[in-house]
């Protein structure tokens, strides 16, 4: 396989590679090279031949019973025809292998490149998968296995001023009295507007919980694959939509604006393949703040993940939630404008 560099393989040896390589009857790799995507877990593209896959290890999510559960999930959607890779099976015929140095699958590779957000037939093709996955989900009859950090965006009606008061300690000197200035005035609004009551008639279901560019591949203006069921939970499905307009809808991955001509594109789109209710379509806006809005308990979590993984804990970076919220609201007017033209049509 040659040489490679210093952590090419993210301190990860080759030996273990190939050792887990071979449960899957994979015997002479040809290449393993380190996915540049992976952040929160280790993925690789294995060559075999002219045959490509990708390994994985799970490190954002090592609970045996949950994976094995993301595993089935992914499977239900592949044979319900949606595009996403095969999972490969080990040579005693298991999904999973889990050995002392963590759990790992391996998956067809689905050739394809990144979202392009110029290309808006790439964001129609987006919110019409999303559709397909909430179409073919339900039939989905696996009891949830619940990995914790997937946290509800509803979490702040149980205790909203709680919450404020427990990030203003949290980020005290830091600089964000802006942003938290954001959310007193956000949540006092959404409350009277969003009851709890109100929230909790929402339709829930399956969903992805992370839909973005890059937990997807295209080909032309078509979605090819879609990956990362890691997120994936029951919970209030129009959250899935909500951040998708924005992860599809802003000007560049490092953007917090979105397109005002994208988001009505994207809800349309959507609503072709899978009709939402006036009730959700009212809620995309408010669900686009709730979804970013940081809590204590995420926050704690992001501290501990990092701790673990030996980064530094930066909490500045997920208060920047506000502001980017702030700019999500602005783009609030266009979402409700378009969901009282659909209303209308």
């Amino acid at each position: 396989m040659g040489s490679s560099p210093p952590g090419h393989l993210r301190y990860i040896p080759e030996t273990t590679l190939r050792a887990i390589l071979a449960h899957f009857g994979i015997e002479n790799p040809v290449l393993i090279e380190p996915m540049e995507a992976s952040k929160r877990n280790d993925n690789f593209i294995v060559g075999e031949g002219d045959r490509k896959y990708v390994l994985r290890r799970y490190r954002r999510n090592n609970d045996e019973m949950r994976v094995r559960f993301q595993l089935s999930f992914q499977q239900h959607l592949l044979g319900a025809g949606f595009p996403t890779s095969e999972i490969l099976l080990t040579q005693a015929g298991d999904s999973l292998v889990c050995e002392d140095s963590g759990l790992w699958s391996l998956f067809t590779f689905v050739e394809g490149s990144e979202f392009d957000f110029s290309s808006a037939t790439q964001v129609a093709s987006a919110a019409q998968r999303l559709a397909q996955l909430h179409q073919a989900a339900p039939s989905f009859s696996d009891p949830e296995v619940v990995f914790e950090v997937n946290r509800e965006w509803c979490d702040w009606w149980a205790n909203g001023e709680g919450e404020i008061r427990q990030l203003a300690a949290m980020f005290a000197d830091r600089g964000v009295d802006d942003d938290l200035a954001f959310l007193r005035g956000w949540y006092s609004e959404a409350i009277r507007e969003w009851p709890a009551e109100r929230v909790e008639r929402l339709p829930r279901g399956w969903m992805h919980g992370d839909w973005h560019g890059r937990n997807m591949v295209f080909v032309g203006d078509e979605v090819r694959g879609v990956f990362d069921y890691d997120p994936m939970r029951r919970g209030i499905t129009i959250e899935d939509v909500a951040r998708a307009i924005f992860m599809f809808g802003r000007e560049s991955r490092p953007s917090r604006q979105i397109r005002p001509e994208v988001a009505p594109l994207f809800v349309e789109e959507y609503q072709r393949h899978h009709p939402l209710s006036d009730e959700e379509l009212n809620a995309i806006p408010f669900v686009m703040v709730a979804h970013w809005a940081p809590t204590v308990d995420y926050l704690a979590h992001a501290r501990t993940r990092r701790r673990r993984c030996g980064r530094t804990f930066a909490p500045h970076r997920r208060a920047d939630a506000g502001s980017r919220a702030r700019s999500w609201a602005i783009a609030r007017n266009a979402c409700r404008g378009q969901s009282r033209r659909l209303n209308e049509s």
